[in-house]
């Protein structure tokens, strides 16, 4: 009978500490996780001033290149001889005919110095490559480039108005040739190829719309996949 008492409280200190384990198992793991959480928001604000550090010095860096002009080589060169043109007489280009007055534009755009690139270039990207005082030079001929292409599309479009098929196509092969990023460049094309039944051109111009860079890429692809 004297040992019941010390069985008694053996079980219930077992007990105790059972339960008392049991009530801090979700306070320690809640503890765990603030303090992985803590060193995660640490770590990732670390991560995120180093960045910025390293985007600032890459800028400064790029701020303080030597300024290079834009070699003739790296400029997109128009291949007049491959146009379409057409010799128009002054009462011609004197009426308000749309095949006409694009075909002038294109020239005009032709005649200036152009830059494209095959993939987007970024400022500090091109401050490396050109030097900073060359930068406002380089984003006019970039420019330039983009007015020519879409001053291309609006002239398949003014030929295929006059039923110019064959013209409007290789005005738009061209543009394609050249980089154009303009979406309807390649589905005005992609309808040409169609309306002549031509699937492996088809094919081919669905390959490449999907290998380039385009910010109308996926209406380009759909557009395509349907005619197929």
């Amino acid at each position: 009978m004297g040992m019941m008492p010390l069985i008694l409280g053996g079980d219930f200190a077992d007990v105790l500490v059972r339960n008392v384990a049991i009530g801090l198992t979700p306070i320690l793991l809640l503890a765990l996780l603030v303090t992985i959480m803590i060193r995660l928001a640490k770590r990732k604000s670390h991560e995120k001033l180093q960045r910025t550090a390293d985007m600032l010095e890459e800028n400064d860096e790029a701020n303080n290149a030597r300024a290079r002009d834009v070699e003739d080589e790296l400029l997109f060169h128009v291949i007049m001889e491959d146009l379409p043109l057409r010799e128009y007489t002054a009462e011609e280009q004197e009426k308000p005919r749309p095949v006409c007055m694009w075909q002038n534009k294109v020239i005009q755009a032709a005649s200036k110095k152009m830059l494209h690139f095959d993939s987007p270039k970024t400022n500090v990207e091109l401050k490396k490559m050109f030097g900073r005082a060359n930068l406002e030079f380089v984003a006019r001929y970039e420019e330039n480039f983009v007015n020519f292409i879409h001053a291309m599309r609006h002239w398949a479009e003014a030929l295929l108005t006059e039923d110019k098929k064959d013209d409007a196509q290789q005005v738009l092969e061209i543009a394609v040739e050249a980089g154009s990023e303009v979406s309807q460049t390649y589905t005005l094309l992609a309808d040409i190829y169609a309306e002549a039944n031509d699937s492996e051109k088809l094919t081919a111009l669905k390959d490449l719309a999907e290998s380039r860079s385009l910010p109308g890429k996926a209406i380009v692809l759909s557009h395509i996949e349907k005619l197929l």
